[in-house]
């Protein structure tokens, strides 16, 4: 008898029988909005609700790097009193500012420097801040907690230290990524040189799901590109161990990917699945964007909707994406 096993199928008649309590249900737009203002309190509450307040007057700016048609910057700022942020600003040279924005939250690995600096045959991320500022964007890559120039120090640098230690105190690390991101957002909004009222957000994997979750709770984010995450937390988290951060008590017994992105509707949504993509993969990204597109049918805005599929693997493309950013900012 496969012990192992048998515990396994139980997680799967649990899903089944406790998933998705709070999905919408109903046929009509007006009914699509109540439910929306509802479901974000909710949502937000699993994820432990706002963060502290820290004024925005507190940022600091340093160019690390100049091209001919680029500016690369650090920004350091608070997220929580005491709690210093730090972020790569990359703008293009010679724009007429202000200028559309984009939010790239990292996924799990290096951090920020090897969103903006990864190169070679095997890089997932394809340098693509840069790309959107060739295209006369600013790019925004903030630092998550526990990763790259935050980890802390050598008795306290595991990521996963961290995310437990928060569990332990009722909290919840994703809730954590979450107000570091909006915080981030208030830096965006504060900058002479971005136009306040057109920025997007774009992230592979971790930074996809935190493209999804910041998209869902914060309207100031005009149109979002998640790649490699959305799919469902029945076939990834719940299939298969993930990064124990990702893992918000109750979430899934509330919400699945499609219900949360389901907050982001009538606003611009392009979701980005490689076909070999073995974390997140893309017949239940099909399967689930088709339920995705009733409910921007309800809002009236099918045509903001789209799902990229291409050849690669748990990897940015691009491909449709820069422009479709650059589109989609432009109408905001």
């Amino acid at each position: 008898m496969d012990l192992r096993r048998s515990f396994a199928e139980y997680l799967k008649d649990l899903y089944r029988r406790k998933s998705r309590r709070l999905a919408f249900r109903g046929n009509t737009r007006e009914e699509l909005f109540a439910w929306q203002k509802e479901t974000r309190l909710r949502l937000l509450k699993l994820l432990g609700g706002k963060g502290e307040t820290t004024p925005s007057s507190d940022l600091k700016r340093k160019v690390v790097e100049e091209t001919y048609d680029l500016s690369i910057e650090r920004l350091f700022y608070q997220t929580r009193p005491g709690l210093w942020a730090t972020a790569y600003l990359i703008l293009p040279r010679g724009a007429s500012f202000p200028v559309p924005a984009v939010l790239c939250p990292p996924g799990h690995g290096s951090g920020m420097n090897q969103v903006v600096f990864e190169h070679g045959r095997y890089c997932i991320y394809k340098q693509y801040p840069l790309e959107i500022a060739r295209l006369g964007m600013a790019a925004l890559v903030p630092e998550h907690i526990g990763f790259g120039e935050r980890v802390g120090t050598a008795n306290d640098s595991s990521h996963a230290f961290y995310y437990l230690s928060l569990n332990l105190l009722g909290e919840s690390m994703m809730g954590f990524l979450l107000w570091d991101l909006q915080r981030a957002i208030d830096v965006l909004t504060s900058l002479p040189e971005v136009d306040k009222e057109r920025i997007g957000c774009y992230g592979l994997s971790l930074g996809g799901e935190m493209t999804l979750l910041t998209t869902a709770l914060d309207d100031r984010v005009k149109c979002a590109c998640i790649s490699g995450f959305f799919s469902s937390y029945a076939s990834s988290f719940l299939s298969e161990a993930h990064c124990g951060c990702g893992y918000v008590y109750g979430l899934a017994r509330e919400l699945e990917h499609a219900d949360i992105a389901a907050l982001i509707a009538p606003r611009p949504l392009l979701i980005e699945s490689g076909n070999n993509d073995r974390l997140f993969p893309v017949d239940v990204a099909r399967e689930n964007f088709m339920e995705l597109r009733k409910i921007y049918g309800i809002a009236g805005a099918d045509d903001h909707l789209v799902h990229h599929t291409f050849e690669g693997e748990h990897e940015i493309s691009g491909d449709v994406a820069f422009d479709w950013l650059k589109k989609s900012l432009k109408s905001a």
